[in-house]
């Protein structure tokens, strides 16, 4: 008779454990999702109470971590640190400028503004200084006011926002895709031809005529 395991047992609790954290989860919201008590699962990932393979898939998926995670084949994604205090004051500073340029592109005063909002002007320059954070209600009424977007105003291109913009926007493409599809992409043979695709579209059209003219 098999002895069960326990050096694998506490492993792969410490996985766990490593999952949920890097998934900013709690011991009983996982719990919760795999039906059972809080305790149970915290003797899970002690190493003690033995989960299932149906209840790893449901984590795995919870938890937003590849399967091979829990076998030792894949690792968790690093996700770079921000220093979220330091970003935001940077943000409302940009915000504040890029509000004080659209302002002077559309030939409004600060009293103009301020009379729109309803608040005194000094509000408003406040604004433009990022000293004071313009509530998105305020920066939504006055791009209508002066013409322009909420949308002008966002860091999608770069900084934590974009990299958070591009996976779900990536996520989003891939979800859309058939399945035959997402499987083409997720195999590793397949980032040979991605790579040749990548090189090709990086290609000026004359290029493109010499590769094109040496295959006939």
């Amino acid at each position: 008779m098999a002895r069960r395991d326990d050096s694998r047992a506490k492993l792969l609790g410490e996985l766990i454990q490593k999952a949920r954290t890097h998934a900013r989860q709690t011991t009983a919201s996982c719990a919760e999702v795999l039906g059972i008590s809080q305790e149970a699962y915290e003797s899970a990932e002690a190493g003690v109470y033995d989960l299932s393979l149906p209840d790893l898939e449901t984590l795995g998926i919870f938890l937003d971590v590849p399967m091979g995670y829990f076998w030792g084949t894949d690792t968790l994604d690093d996700e770079p640190d921000v220093d979220y205090d330091e970003w935001m004051t940077l943000r409302h500073r940009v915000i504040g400028v890029l509000m004080s340029q659209l302002r002077i592109q559309s030939r409004k005063s600060h009293e103009e503004l301020a009379e729109h909002l309803g608040v005194d002007e000094d509000r408003i320059k406040a604004y433009e200084t990022g000293e004071v954070p313009i509530p998105y209600l305020h920066l939504e009424s006055l791009c209508r006011f002066m013409g322009g977007s909420p949308s002008d105003f966002m860091d999608e291109e770069r900084g934590p926002l974009g990299r958070h913009q591009a996976k779900h926007k990536l996520k989003k493409q891939f979800d859309r895709m058939t399945p035959e599809m997402q499987q083409f992409l997720v195999n590793p043979v397949t980032m040979s031809y991605l790579d040749t695709a990548k090189r090709i579209s990086d290609m000026d059209v004359d290029k493109l005529r010499q590769v094109a003219e040496s295959l006939l």
